[in-house]
């Protein structure tokens, strides 16, 4: 019988700690792992090749896009993400969720393909925690207006997720959005094909009643 799980598409605006939840979900339940993506910028140093991202050239990624091969795509700061449809599509049959951090458009893909996609939208507290954020994170200050300009537009779409959590302390958010998945699992649209398993044997043994 195949896994009851679906991927889960987490998004936030920068700052708003989209990366601490995913990791805090992973040490908090094993069900839970990360959808590596792909990118064409340099390996970091301590970063791992298909731990961390899969490192392919510009030539590479169009490839995988045009034989889409690719959940959803972005551009970042000169760089081309993207999440390979392979990636979740293994972890779904190895039973477990496949966790995506990405953003609103990326979101929509990713449906698309994967109707049965739970989306939480994380937000801090208030306007002052992201801006703190932004900054302990070594922003320069035109860098944070660009990024408060972005999540303007990215809090627009908030409406269209599932779920809404309130990242304001991080154990806190990482237990709320780990009920939301086992909420989640219980719900008859997950388990259809469980549903319709027992239907089957309950219809086969009721006749065999009336056959007998």
């Amino acid at each position: 019988m195949k896994s009851v799980y679906f991927p889960m598409v987490i998004s936030a605006p920068s700052g708003g700690g989209k990366s601490a939840v995913r990791s805090g979900l992973m040490k908090l339940d094993s069900r839970f792992a990360f959808s590596v993506t792909c990118t064409t910028r340099l390996k970091r140093s301590g970063e791992k090749e298909g731990r961390d991202y899969y490192f392919v050239s510009a030539r590479e990624f169009k490839r995988l896009k045009k034989n889409g091969r690719l959940l959803e795509w972005a551009v970042v700061h000169g760089n081309l993400y993207g999440t390979p449809v392979k990636s979740v599509r293994e972890l779904l049959a190895k039973g477990l969720i496949p966790i995506m951090t990405i953003d609103v458009k990326g979101a929509r893909s990713v449906k698309k393909i994967f109707p049965e996609t739970v989306s939480v939208f994380l937000l801090p507290p208030d306007l002052k925690t992201l801006v703190r954020r932004l900054k302990k994170r070594g922003e320069a200050p035109e860098n944070i207006e660009l990024r408060l300009a972005t999540a303007r537009k990215e809090i627009k779409e908030a409406g269209g997720y599932d779920y809404l959590v309130i990242n304001d302390k991080l154990s806190e958010a990482v237990k709320e959005v780990a009920a939301i998945a086992g909420l989640e699992v219980l719900k008859v649209r997950h388990n259809l094909e469980r549903v319709s398993a027992f239907s089957r044997q309950l219809a086969a043994k009721t006749a065999r009643q009336l056959g007998g």
